[in-house]
């Protein structure tokens, strides 16, 4: 069987269709414990960490869509970074991957000044959970409250909210 399995991808779908025949079976032997153990879990699991995926990639330059700053959120002072091996500083993380997580916020205050040059979305107190539970209800004025003006761009509350909507428009390519 193995021998089958030459890309990661042919790995995933395999491990996909084994946890689905291993579900059904053990709703067959017990459906509460089932639900409760393996398929609700998973479910939520999936959801939440797609929905943080979808918060850390939500503001995209559509200018230049393949640079980190600008397709990539930063989280600090959060408590999901302190529970998340430092997930919020997404950012850092794509710059460079193979950086150890417990550096990354040293990293972040290095390169601060790169920060300041590339005018990325980095939110204070948020998790990427929360960034995209806002975004769904478009409460931009609360994002635009825990936004973290790096290098004093923004007058005010309503320039940082015409920023916020800017970086999530839609891009047509």
């Amino acid at each position: 069987m193995v021998f089958l399995l030459r890309t990661p991808a042919q790995c995933r779908l395999f491990g996909e269709f084994s946890f689905l025949i291993l579900c059904l079976a053990l709703i067959f032997i017990n459906c509460q414990s089932a639900l409760f153990v393996f398929i609700i879990p998973c479910i939520l699991v999936r959801f939440f960490m797609l929905a943080g995926n979808w918060g850390e990639h939500a503001f995209i330059d559509s200018h230049n869509v393949d640079n980190f700053y600008r397709n990539s959120v930063t989280n600090i002072n959060c408590l999901h970074n302190r529970r998340c091996f430092n997930n919020g500083y997404h950012i850092g993380h794509h710059l460079r991957p193979g950086m150890h997580w417990t550096e990354l916020p040293q990293d972040f205050l290095n390169n601060i000044n790169c920060y300041i040059d590339e005018k990325p979305v980095i939110f204070e107190g948020l998790d990427s959970v929360l960034v995209w539970f806002h975004l769904m209800i478009k409460n931009y004025r609360y994002l635009a409250s825990r936004f973290v003006d790096v290098g004093n761009r923004y007058l005010d509350q309503e320039e940082v909210i015409a920023f916020l909507k800017e970086r999530t428009k839609k891009i047509v390519m």
